[in-house]
C-alpha cells in the first residue's frame, strides 16, 4: 500500500517534480496554487512515499472542526496509489469533520473509475457536464481552417466586415466589463468576479493570452484568452458584447487565440468544458472541428452525512 506524506517543499521544486510524474495539469502547479491562495483557499499537497504520485488540493476551514478539500483535478501520478490517499490527508490536517470533493480530468474509464469508487462516492449535483472537446493544433492554418464546420468558416468570415483589430489585453477592467455586458445579455450571474480575473492574470502572467477585437473608436468589444500549459492551451476566459455577437467577432478571436497558441508550442486546445444543453456555446466549439471528450468527472467524501448535507447545500464555496 502506498504510504502518502505531506509536501512542505518550494513551489519550484513542487513543479520540478509534477513535471516528471504522468498526467500533472495547470491544475495541479503552483500557479493555480497562488490563484486559489489569492481567494482565500489554503494550498495542501501530499506526495507519495515513494515519490511515484503527487496531489494537490484546497482547504477552507470553519467552526467545530470541520473542513473543506477542493481538489481541481485528481492525482498526478498512478490513480491506484489513491487509495490511501484519504487516510495520509486526514491524519495530517487534524479536522474533526470533513468533506473532500474532487474533479477528474482523466478521460472516463472504467478501471480508474473504479478506483475511485473504492474511497468515494459519484456526485449528484456536480459543478459541470464532465464533458469537454479538445482541438489538435499539430496540423498547419490550413488543415486546421478546412476542418472546421461550414457554418464556422462563413461566420468567420463574416466578423471581417467590422473594422477592428486585434489586440493584447491587459487591463483588467476591460475584461470585467465585457463578463458584465454578457451577463446583462444573457440574465445570469457573472462568471468571473474582479478579484477572480485579477488573480488569474497575476499568477499566469506570461503563460497567459489574453486578446481582444477593439474597433476604431477605440473600444474593446470582446476578449478571449487562454492559459499555456506546456504543450497545451486551456480555455479560460470568453466575454462578448451585444456588437460583437452581432458581427460574429468571437469567431474572429477564437482564430487568432488558436494561432497564437500554436506559435507557442501548443500541440492541443481543451475548450475547457462543454454543455450540450447550451446549444450555441456548444455547436460553436464543435464547429472549431473539436473531439468530444467525456471525463472522469466529480466524487466526493464526507465523514458523516450531515456534514455532507451542510456543504452539498451551500455549494458556492469553489471558485
Amino acid at each position: 500500500m502506498t504510504t502518502w506524506v505531506q509536501y512542505h517543499g518550494t513551489d519550484h521544486d513542487w513543479d520540478k517534480a509534477l513535471s516528471q510524474t504522468e498526467h500533472g495539469t495547470y491544475l495541479h502547479g503552483s500557479r493555480w496554487s497562488q490563484h486559489l491562495s489569492n481567494l482565500g483557499w489554503k494550498c495542501c499537497r501530499w506526495q507519495a512515499e515513494d515519490q511515484t504520485a503527487l496531489v494537490q488540493g484546497f482547504l477552507k476551514r470553519y467552526p467545530m472542526g470541520i473542513g473543506v478539500l477542493w481538489f481541481p483535478d485528481w492525482i498526478a501520478g498512478d490513480y491506484a496509489t489513491g487509495a490511501t490517499v484519504l487516510n495520509g490527508l486526514r491524519k495530517s490536517l487534524g479536522l474533526r469533520f470533513i468533506y473532500v470533493r474532487i474533479r477528474s480530468h482523466h478521460i472516463l474509464n472504467q478501471p480508474e473509475s473504479q478506483l475511485l469508487q473504492q474511497s468515494f462516492t459519484e456526485v449528484k449535483k456536480p459543478f459541470d457536464t464532465a464533458m469537454t472537446m479538445h482541438l489538435s493544433l499539430t496540423c498547419s492554418a490550413e488543415l486546421l481552417h478546412q476542418g472546421m464546420s461550414k457554418n464556422w468558416r462563413r461566420n468567420l468570415k463574416r466578423s471581417k466586415r467590422l473594422d477592428y483589430e486585434i489586440v493584447a489585453v491587459d487591463e483588467i477592467d476591460t475584461i470585467v466589463d465585457l463578463y458584465a455586458e454578457l451577463s446583462a445579455i444573457k440574465g445570469v450571474s457573472t462568471l468571473f468576479s474582479k478579484e477572480e480575473i485579477a488573480s488569474l492574470i497575476e499568477a499566469y502572467r506570461n503563460q497567459i493570452i489574453v486578446i481582444g477585437a477593439k474597433t476604431s473608436d477605440g473600444k474593446i468589444q470582446a476578449i478571449r484568452g487562454a492559459i499555456i500549459h506546456q504543450n497545451q492551451a486551456i480555455d479560460i476566459f470568453a466575454a462578448t458584447n451585444a456588437l460583437a455577437r452581432k458581427h460574429y467577432l468571437s469567431y474572429a478571436l477564437c482564430w487568432d487565440l488558436l494561432m497564437r497558441c500554436q506559435q507557442r508550442g501548443c500541440q492541443q486546445f481543451d475548450f475547457n468544458g462543454v454543455d450540450p444543453d447550451n446549444i450555441g456555446v456548444y455547436n460553436f466549439k464543435k464547429g472549431t472541428g473539436a473531439q468530444l471528450v467525456k471525463t472522469l468527472g466529480e466524487f466526493e467524501y464526507a465523514s458523516g452525512a450531515m456534514i455532507k448535507l451542510l456543504v452539498n447545500s451551500a455549494a458556492k464555496w469553489r471558485h
